[in-house]
């Protein structure tokens, strides 16, 4: 999931690929609120999850991002 995370936030939403590391929190990746917004529609039209945005919002990291992204998707029987 850390792999389909990274490529949507560095391909679809232009974020710095040096910064979209596991370790980086949102703020250092460039991840602003509307990118989050974009990034739980592309996860609900291409994985068929549903996230709300306060979770990611609350979380720290994306590696923290692509591991609750995992458990929804696990949830649901949805793969990358």
């Amino acid at each position: 999931m850390y792999e389909w995370l990274r490529n949507v936030l560095v391909e679809r939403l232009q974020l710095p690929a040096a910064a979209v590391t596991p370790g980086a929190t949102a703020e250092a990746a460039g991840l602003d609120s509307l990118a989050v917004t974009e990034l739980v529609l592309i996860a609900k039209d291409e994985l068929g999850i549903t996230v709300d945005e306060d979770e990611l919002h609350g979380l720290r990291t994306v590696g923290d991002m692509a591991d609750l992204l995992t458990a929804h998707a696990a949830r649901t029987g949805a793969t990358t």
